[in-house]
């Protein structure tokens, strides 16, 4: 599977979760599974995922005090991430 294919599938992972679609957890879990499987990005990648990973299993905590802006926040810095990965390591993909 092509990068561009993983960044594509992941931003309609993020579409569906936050549609409500998908669990929190089952969403960590495909984000952290995808990124791995991308080819020849560099462990700063990797530690950028963790970050997110970090915003958006925090995230529920802040949905249940009932702060709705973490949850977009996370949301949206996370698509904004992958549309730069998909900038900088897809580009020859397109």
């Amino acid at each position: 599977m092509s990068n561009l294919s993983i960044i594509e599938r992941l931003e309609n992972e993020l579409v569906a979760y936050a549609e409500g679609k998908v669990r929190r957890d089952e969403f960590v879990s495909f984000l952290s599974n995808s990124i791995r499987a991308l080819e020849g990005v560099p462990l700063k990648v990797i530690h950028e995922l963790r970050d997110h990973q970090y915003d958006v299993e925090t995230e529920g905590y802040f949905d249940d005090e009932g702060f709705e802006e973490n949850r977009a926040s996370a949301q949206k810095n996370l698509s904004a991430w992958l549309h730069t990965l998909k900038e900088k390591y897809c580009a020859h993909e397109r």
